[in-house]
């Protein structure tokens, strides 16, 4: 089923939020308050989370410029 025009702007805008929001938390809390106080286990499944994601976003960059079709 093929998406509707509003899907996609929500999609995209979900996704725009989001990384503004981490973006804002880095930005102002640093590296060390935002991770500091979680356990190593916590650490490591946000840093599996960001490789994750880093992945997605590089692929929806091909995707969308055309350079990689899936």
């Amino acid at each position: 089923m093929k998406p509707t025009a509003d899907e996609v702007v929500k999609a995209f805008k979900g996704l725009a939020i989001a990384a503004a929001r981490a973006k804002g938390l880095a930005k102002e809390h640093g590296r060390e308050k935002l991770l500091g106080n979680l356990n190593r286990r916590k650490q490591d499944a946000v840093r599996q989370h960001l490789l994750e994601i880093e992945t997605d976003v590089q692929s929806l960059v091909q995707v969308m410029t055309g350079k990689n079709k899936l």
